[in-house]
């Protein structure tokens, strides 16, 4: 099992003669027994994000923050996946009452489910995913002018970056860039300002009043992508403001995901999609493997 953690499942299962269809059983067998020793009595805060294959279905992962591991995976990206956390949760001696701050996207389907099967949850968009949707909203800038710029073509990842973190060649593109007074420059100063809001906000007061004043100079800016991203903002108001209540944030699944999309490159693809959810608690979970019994 250990040597499953790093290593692709064919290829050790070669070695020993076999097929890999019964050394995925054997992994999928000593992953279910170790679940059933896994305990949720103190789990008060989690974190939801999807991921997905390319061309396959989507999974939802859930972890513990405090813990910092994996303790769900169930396929789809809705209500139901909510829903099959909370049962899961109670198999496993954990309450759903008592979850209280559940750090996800601004996807409807998480929030239909956090209102239905958590219902003392307060529901966070921290400031991952809205850093996101903005470095996307910039980035839609940057692609409407680069046609007429050649200086912005292959910049997409120049923009993301704050400035104390460019040297060289990038850092002396944007500030030729910054000269010429690029629409996508002055995108990028709207995000880095609702960075700061994110960085700087004390208290929901404050940063409510900060939101106050970055959501109108984005309805007066030009670039429409800057406009759709503070209508967003607008739509999830409330959840957005949660952040700085319980400040729960999904760094952690945004750590793991890395690991979880490399479980697909090192197994070279897989061609059952079960297989996935088993190698994300195999490797991101915290199992104990000595409560398996054959």
């Amino acid at each position: 099992m250990e040597p499953a953690k790093s290593r692709p499942v064919a290829d050790m299962a070669g070695q020993a003669g076999e097929h890999d269809t019964g050394s995925w059983r054997f992994i999928r067998h000593d992953v279910d027994q170790a679940r059933l020793y896994e305990d949720h009595t103190g789990v008060e805060a989690i974190g939801i994000d999807e991921t997905s294959r390319k061309g396959h279905r989507c999974i939802t992962v859930v972890a513990d923050p405090a813990e910092r591991d994996v303790i769900r995976v169930v396929p789809g990206k809705d209500a139901n996946t909510v829903k099959r956390f909370a049962l899961d949760s109670m198999d496993h001696n954990g309450d759903p009452d008592r979850v209280a701050p559940v750090a996800c996207d601004m996807s409807p389907g998480f929030a239909k489910g956090i209102r239905e099967h958590l219902p003392n949850a307060a529901r966070v968009i921290d400031k991952v995913h809205v850093i996101k949707h903005a470095n996307e909203a910039v980035d839609k800038v940057r692609k409407t002018q680069a046609g007429r710029n050649p200086l912005l073509r292959r910049t997409k990842y120049l923009w993301p970056r704050n400035e104390e973190g460019l040297t060289g060649l990038r850092l002396e593109t944007r500030h030729n860039l910054r000269k010429q007074r690029v629409r996508t420059g002055r995108a990028r100063r709207m995000r880095e300002t609702l960075q700061d809001i994110h960085a700087t906000g004390t208290s929901r007061m404050q940063a409510e009043a900060g939101f106050r004043t970055w959501c109108p100079w984005m309805m007066h800016s030009r670039p429409e992508p800057m406009k759709t991203l503070a209508r967003r903002i607008r739509r999830h108001w409330r959840d957005i403001l949660t952040y700085f209540d319980h400040r729960c944030t999904n760094a952690i699944l945004e750590g793991l995901n890395s690991i979880i999309q490399h479980i697909e490159t090192r197994a070279r693809g897989l061609r059952n999609m079960d297989h996935f959810p088993t190698m994300i608690h195999l490797t991101c979970g915290k199992l104990d493997l000595a409560t398996v019994t054959i």
